[in-house]
């Protein structure tokens, strides 16, 4: 499951990135697409950084002998 994680951050960072896209080609005056999209890229690049953290931590020798 944590290998998933990883994909997640690339997920909410291409969705934030295509709000404020979006944004910019409907001429949209309010401000919720580019908070939106500034929430979804932030929150994906921590989730991407989580998920690599979680995949480059391989078990020690000593943990796969104790099994």
């Amino acid at each position: 499951m944590k290998r998933y994680i990883k994909y997640l951050g690339i997920a909410a960072i291409i969705i934030g990135i295509l709000l404020f896209v979006l944004h910019v080609v409907l001429n949209y005056h309010g401000n919720a697409l580019l908070f939106s999209g500034l929430t979804l890229v932030l929150g994906g690049i921590v989730l991407f950084v989580k998920g690599e953290g979680a995949t480059s931590i391989q078990p020690s020798k000593e943990d796969k002998d104790k099994k």
